[in-house]
């Protein structure tokens, strides 16, 4: 017995299905949604379905089938982009995605209502308030992702950048400076670019300089720690003339700390204890100002002696606080001793300041004590215990 050969095929396309159809691999035809009864007599046809919801027409030979077939341009939409264009894909008036420069796209007609918005990253590199807000509220959708090469791949296509309150940012293009960025959200393709935004602090910033081990000129082991205040005032010229800013500072900060303090004594430093403070200041203004940077306030916090030379210093202050209490200490004796010599010489001549000082101390001789007897009455007591030579 021979075998029934089927000659005749039924293919059943649904309605978001688009159906090629190959004789001998070349496009013969695309069939649309229903039910479809073909011969095949040779067995020499090839179907492949797509799904058109997924919008893009991602076969393989795309370009080709595209160009060499009529029958395939009528359901498919083609945009070519150039080498400095980007693409915005919308699909019913929805952002789908954004197309990469250079990029071939087939999206099925079928598919909804398409449009291709193109922009110059030449001339728009800065995505718009608008487009931005569009992006951010698509979220996690496809619109944050880009289409390349029909597919989407998780690269975001754009810079977003935050410029904190009461800080500029310098745009970089490519290495190159473009211009200051104001507080608040900025955007930029990053296509055939790269783009960087250095951020600069405008308020005061303290800097402490803390824990350095100096000598002084006479050989004495110094720990000082050094605050500073420093601003901000041209952030173009400190970008342009160090790479990082807080480090240059500092290190300028610590050498004019050892500059001033190698060159004083201990005693000359403890002596003036404004000395390092400005030293410091008037060594390092200048740097400071050359790149951009104002230095608002220096000072001292702390100075720190080894145990041993701490020790001697005490023993030093108690040594002097002790001569200094001798010295105070014999100027008041003679200071009362040339009191007591000038009321001497007065009494000496003068009889009743004599006898009105006897009683003087008589009266504070009696306030301590408890009980006085009498004998002879107060003449016997004025003339017998009190008398004048």
């Amino acid at each position: 017995m021979f075998k029934k050969l089927s000659i005749r095929k039924t293919v059943t396309v649904a309605e978001n299905q688009r159906v090629l159809m190959f004789k001998n691999q070349m496009l013969a035809d695309v069939l649309m949604p229903g039910k479809h009864k073909i011969w095949d007599i040779k067995d020499d046809l090839e179907f492949i379905t797509f799904d058109i919801n997924t919008l893009y027409f991602a076969e393989k030979n795309a370009d080709r089938l595209y160009r060499s077939s009529d029958a395939l341009r009528k359901h498919i939409s083609h945009w070519k982009l150039s080498s400095n264009e980007v693409g915005l894909l919308y699909v019913d008036d929805l952002l789908q995605g954004i197309v990469a420069p250079g990029e071939h796209l087939y999206l099925w007609k079928d598919a909804g209502e398409l449009r291709l918005d193109t922009l110059s990253i030449e001339e728009n590199l800065q995505v718009d308030e608008k487009l931005l807000f569009l992006i951010n509220r698509a979220g996690a959708n496809t619109a944050t992702r880009l289409i390349r090469s029909n597919r989407t791949v998780a690269i975001k296509p754009i810079a977003d950048i935050s410029v904190a309150k009461d800080h500029i940012g310098l745009l970089y293009v490519n290495g190159r400076f473009i211009r200051r960025l104001e507080p608040g959200q900025h955007a930029f393709w990053q296509f055939n670019h790269t783009i960087e935004v250095k951020p600069f602090d405008c308020r005061t910033q303290m800097l402490e300089i803390s824990g350095q081990e100096i000598l002084s000129k006479d050989r004495v082991s110094l720990r000082i720690n050094l605050s500073a205040s420093i601003r901000l005032q041209d952030a173009e010229l400190a970008a342009r003339s160090v790479d990082k800013v807080d480090d240059f500072v500092y290190k300028t900060l610590q050498l004019a700390l050892r500059e001033a303090v190698g060159t004083k004594s201990l005693d000359d430093i403890l002596l003036d204890k404004l000395y390092v403070n400005e030293t410091v200041k008037e060594l390092v203004s200048d740097q400071l100002t050359a790149i951009g940077i104002s230095l608002v306030n220096v000072g001292v916090k702390d100075i720190i002696l080894p145990g041993e030379m701490k020790a001697i210093l005490n023993q030093v202050v108690e040594a002097q606080k002790a001569a200094e209490a001798n010295v105070i200490k014999r100027r008041e004796e003679t200071s009362a001793t040339r009191s007591l010599h000038n009321t001497a010489k007065v009494m000496e001549n003068n009889p009743t300041l004599m006898r009105l000082k006897e009683l003087e101390a008589l009266e504070k001789v009696s306030d301590k004590i408890g009980n006085l007897t009498v004998y002879g009455g107060l003449e016997g007591l004025m003339n017998g215990i009190v008398k004048i030579a």
